[in-house]
C-alpha cells in the first residue's frame, strides 16, 4: 500500500475535525433532549470514524490514479483510454465503499445495538464537512484582476 500523500494527510485531518465537531454537536442535542445513551454516544462516535475511514480510503483511491496517470507521458489515445479506466475504477471504489459502509452501519444497530438515528446521522457528515470546506475555499479564493465587471 503506498504511502498517503500530504494532500491526503491533510484533507483527512481537515474532514476528521469537522466531523468529530459536528458529532459532538450531535451528542449535545441529545443530551438536551435527555435521550443522551451510552448505545448513542457509541454509535456517533462509530458512524464519524466509518465516514472519516471512508474519505480517507476514497483519497487513497484518487492519490493512487492521479500517480498512475501521471507516470510515464502517455499518446491522446492512452489517456483517453486510461481516463476511462480510472473513472471505471473509482465507480466501483465508490460502490464497494458504500455497500462496506452500509453493512459496518447495520452491523453496528444490529449487532453492538448502537442507536439507529445516532448512528446513521454521522454517516452524512463527512458529506457536510467537505462542502463547507469547499465554501469556505472558494471564499478564501482570490478574484483575478481581469475578470472584474464594470
Amino acid at each position: 500500500m503506498r504511502k498517503p500523500d500530504k494532500a491526503v494527510r491533510q484533507q483527512t485531518a481537515r474532514v476528521a475535525l469537522g466531523v468529530a465537531a459536528l458529532v459532538a454537536v450531535m451528542l449535545t442535542v441529545y443530551a438536551i433532549i435527555g435521550r443522551l445513551s451510552l448505545s448513542v454516544a457509541l454509535g456517533g462516535i462509530y458512524s464519524g470514524c466509518l465516514g472519516v475511514a471512508n474519505f480517507f480510503i476514497m483519497g487513497m483511491m484518487v492519490q493512487s490514479v492521479t500517480e498512475r496517470m501521471a507516470e510515464k507521458e502517455r499518446t491522446e489515445q492512452e489517456i483517453a483510454d486510461m481516463s476511462i479506466q480510472m473513472q471505471n475504477r473509482m465507480k466501483i471504489s465508490y460502490n464497494m465503499r458504500m455497500i462496506g459502509l452500509f453493512g459496518l452501519l447495520v452491523l453496528g444497530i444490529a449487532v453492538f445495538k448502537f442507536d439507529a438515528l445516532a448512528t446513521i446521522l454521522p454517516s452524512v457528515f463527512p458529506s457536510i464537512v467537505i462542502r463547507v470546506l469547499q465554501i469556505m475555499e472558494a471564499r478564501k479564493a482570490p478574484v483575478s484582476e481581469g475578470s472584474e465587471e464594470p
